[in-house]
């Protein structure tokens, strides 16, 4: 049973398919932790330039950011959708490879959902099973706040385990908690699933920190972007279902109860892995996606 579950990880999508590049990433360290590290080192994410810099990331890691051109983008999360995109983009800026403590110049500026991607593929074209996860994470050690965050988990053949893994940054890498942030501790990470039925049944313990003006609302996207991962389809941030395009509080009770269902099956995707797909394939309402492009064209034509 425990291979017919990894096994699904180690097919690809859209998003996660490496292409022409398999044979660039074989060549890339398979100690996980230094792959990591590695990994991190392409990426600089967008809130970086929207804080005040802090002088030890930039001494330590990435370089001056007042450095990084003024005519990119601080946030090219909608230029490097898939793995392709992201190895191509950071190719193109330095032909040299994936390269360590790299400038930020050098990097590509995105967020953890397409760190997660990039870290998926990666993991798969090397034949390790790995998938991406959509949730809330604690950034320190205390539990007393999450914040909205995609992670990965791979398949430790050794330990016959899921490990949790954060390739976003360098918040833990070092060992002030004890721990890697390639190896986190489970209780760092709510699921998503485990956000909307706290929600739902006002048992939540933990202060979420969503974007979302309406946490429910915040909530809800999250429970479908971690489905939709699970089955192998690490959809963009603005892909929700159509019929959610209202907003969740637009929902009638029977229809919030079949997310309770949804999240449910969810705080178990490995053992309700039949029943996940069943409803993909049965339930339109869950696999027909929209974005907001698609949005601004049915309130202009529709």
């Amino acid at each position: 049973m425990k291979e017919k579950i990894y096994q699904r990880y180690l097919e690809t999508s859209v998003y996660t398919y490496a292409g022409m590049y398999k044979e660039f990433i074989l060549s890339l360290p398979d100690h996980i932790p230094s792959l990591g590290m590695l990994v991190c080192d392409q990426i600089t994410h967008p809130s970086m330039y929207f804080t005040e810099p802090s002088p030890y990331l930039e001494d330590t890691y990435y370089g001056k950011f007042a450095s990084y051109p003024q005519n990119r983008f601080k946030n090219e999360d909608e230029l490097y959708i898939t793995a392709v995109a992201m190895i191509a983009g950071i190719l193109r800026m330095d032909e040299s490879g994936f390269t360590k403590a790299k400038d930020v110049t050098k990097r590509i500026t995105v967020s953890c959902r397409q760190a997660s991607v990039l870290f998926s593929a990666i993991l798969k074209a090397k034949g390790i099973p790995c998938r991406s996860r959509a949730g809330f994470m604690d950034f320190g050690n205390t539990g007393e706040s999450y914040m909205e965050h995609w992670v990965n988990e791979y398949w430790d053949f050794n330990e016959s385990r899921w490990v949790l893994a954060d390739v976003d940054g360098y918040y833990e890498y070092e060992p002030r908690f004890g721990y890697s942030q390639f190896d986190l501790p489970r209780r760092k990470f709510v699921t998503a699933s485990e956000a909307w039925l706290g929600f739902r049944k006002n048992t939540l313990k933990k202060k979420l920190d969503v974007f979302s003006p309406d946490p429910l609302e915040g909530v809800c996207e999250y429970l479908f972007m971690d489905f939709h991962a699970l089955l192998n389809n690490e959809i963009f941030y603005s892909y929700q279902p159509l019929y959610l395009r209202d907003g969740v509080r637009k929902l009638n009770e029977n229809e919030l109860r079949e997310l309770d269902y949804l999240a449910e099956l969810l705080a178990d995707p490995d053992g309700n892995m039949n029943e996940l797909e069943h409803l993909l394939a049965s339930n339109e309402k869950l696999s027909v996606l929209t974005n907001n492009t698609q949005n601004i064209y049915h309130d202009t034509f529709g």
